[in-house]
């Protein structure tokens, strides 16, 4: 394999993990947002928290979509994206040994 396989390959990978950080940390904020609405008694706070809870459900979706339209994310086909988690463990663990 060529240096110029190798780089495409890599920059795929740190692109994979980039994203899936940005998916956890949407995912994160969606529950912080939606826990903290429920716990406002302030009725002007509950309106800006629901702004703020609809961006990060915004931001999920972008950030999902993104990893499905680029074989990052297989959200419709548990097996494929078994196999994908598989394989990306495998990886990581060939990285170890070395």
């Amino acid at each position: 394999m060529g240096i110029q396989e190798n780089l495409k390959r890599a920059s795929k990978q740190r692109d994979e993990l980039i994203a899936t950080d940005l998916l956890i940390t949407a995912k994160s904020a969606v529950r912080a947002y939606a826990v903290a609405v429920t716990e406002t008694a302030s009725p002007e706070v509950r309106k800006v928290l629901v702004k703020q809870l609809n961006q990060a459900i915004e931001d999920h979706a972008e950030i999902a979509e993104y990893m499905i339209q680029n074989d990052m994310y297989m959200a419709y086909d548990i097996e494929k994206q078994l196999k994908h988690d598989k394989e990306k463990v495998e990886k990581t663990m060939e990285l170890i040994k070395d």
